[in-house]
């Protein structure tokens, strides 16, 4: 989950890898017993930590430490949760495998003194916890990150933040990720999302987004606070990407400039003895197809992981080209390509010009 980020030691921040399983994790509703053809199915109550599927849904609870916490699952799609004098705690429904969607959803949504209402969900190669926040308490969790913008869905503006979690629990383990968020400046606890005008914002921002190959759920999460939530999903549609990568753009995009490209890097994260670089290509006023960008690190650096990009090296000079699916821009879109390297994160790489290839 999300931790306050003007206090980066207040608490974890990323969801932990869930606990599958074990004794407890599901209980049966009271005089459940063993369901007959066509018989409804009783509702289950979760009080720990537990992913599975309910109803012909994806269901994921999570809590950190004691206090009183339950998730109630109800008819297809349906959950109610309530928490009390909790930690941190995040649970929800939804999907096994994030995608581009269209969610239609419905419910209230009581955060206390510090909540969210979110899809949530992670992607993989890069690893990136990511948040289309609804609603929320008192405390808007993108505001002490990076903002990258803005983006309009579903008839309303959501500002676009970016943040960095260094060496924190994840989906795979302790890790070096970002957080992205898309934060409704118009609160609400009904409508309908589409997941993929918020994956082409964070894109073109610099924002790559990864493989889909961990869950997204409408989730809500609670800290340090006392709340409930009652949550339906009623719709879950299967989107397509418009031709050309998307059309969803933050209104606020960098600045395209006359060449083919231009790039621009910038130092993600650092730890002893590594980092993780990120470079943001413009195309200019006509466009660029085959983008091509030369990096020059210092003598002691070295890449050793690349996404989003594909890269070769001649002395220390790394030349990136395309992906794949991100070898189109068109005049002012924006993609990203990052990576890991070995060794200190100071004198930076340098980049320099980008060109068509």
């Amino acid at each position: 989950m999300s931790e306050t980020p003007h206090d980066s030691d207040a608490r974890p921040v990323s969801r932990r890898k869930l606990v599958l399983g074990g004794a407890g994790a599901v209980v049966a509703a009271a005089g459940s017993g063993l369901l007959l053809p066509g018989t409804a199915r009783a509702d289950q109550v979760l009080t720990s930590n537990s992913t599975g599927t309910y109803n012909g849904y994806y269901y994921s609870f999570w809590t950190d430490s004691p206090g009183s916490v339950t998730m109630t699952l109800g008819a297809a799609g349906q959950y109610s949760s309530r928490w009390s004098n909790t930690n941190n705690w995040v649970g929800g429904l939804g999907w096994s495998n994030g995608s581009r969607r269209s969610v239609t959803y419905s419910g209230d949504f009581n955060p206390g003194s510090n909540g969210y209402l979110a899809l949530y969900g992670w992607t993989a190669n890069p690893l990136v916890e990511y948040y289309i926040v609804e609603n929320f308490g008192p405390y808007n969790p993108g505001s002490a990150g990076t903002r990258r913008g803005t983006v309009t869905d579903g008839g309303g503006t959501y500002d676009i933040y970016e943040s960095t979690r260094t060496n924190q629990p994840s989906v795979e383990g302790t890790a070096t990720f970002q957080q992205y968020w898309s934060i409704r400046q118009s609160k609400r606890s009904s409508g309908t999302i589409n997941t993929g005008v918020h994956f082409d914002a964070w894109q073109r921002a610099g924002m790559p987004m990864g493989e889909f190959k961990y869950y997204m759920i409408m989730a809500t999460e609670g800290y340090q606070s006392t709340g409930s939530s009652n949550v339906s999903l009623t719709g879950g549609t299967p989107t397509t990407p418009p031709p050309g990568g998307g059309t969803s753009t933050p209104t606020t995009p960098p600045p395209g400039g006359t060449g083919a490209c231009s790039a621009a890097y910038r130092t993600s994260s650092s730890w002893q003895g590594g980092f993780n670089g990120e470079v943001t290509i413009t195309a200019g006023s006509g466009g660029v197809t085959n983008w091509k960008v030369p990096l020059t690190l210092a003598s002691n650096q070295s890449i050793v992981s690349l996404w989003n990009g594909t890269m070769s090296r001649s002395g220390n000079v790394v030349t990136v080209t395309p992906a794949g699916h991100n070898r189109t821009l068109a005049a002012g879109q924006s993609t990203s390509f990052g990576f890991t390297a070995s060794g200190p994160s100071s004198p930076s790489p340098t980049v320099g010009g980008c060109t068509a290839g």
